[in-house]
């Protein structure tokens, strides 16, 4: 029988106890201050707003250029509207809260 103490377990994933310690406490370590929004008595962090009018933005966008007929010319829909959105999203958070 191997004596517990010679040979100390290795948690589930293989990092040593102290290491896994160390790397949660960065991880959930968090913002000194989170920016959030307060809507009807509860607080939604800012970034959730951006995503948010970056995403109506994208669908603004789009209605525009269909609209305008050149919806087929601006390039793979699957980048270029999520790139707007990302833009619009990142934008907002530079103008709004001074990223």
């Amino acid at each position: 029988m191997v004596d517990s103490l010679q040979h100390p377990r290795r948690p589930p994933c293989g990092l040593p106890a102290r290491l896994q310690i160390a790397l949660a406490s960065v991880a959930l370590g968090g913002c000194q201050r989170v920016p959030s929004i307060p809507v009807l008595g509860a607080y939604f962090p800012s970034w959730m707003l951006c995503a948010i009018v970056g995403m109506v933005f994208a669908l603004v966008l789009k209605r525009v250029l269909v609209h305008a007929g050149a919806d087929r010319s601006v390039g793979p829909a699957t980048v270029v509207y999520p790139a707007a959105a990302l833009a619009a999203g990142l934008l907002t958070w530079l103008i709004a809260f001074r990223g």
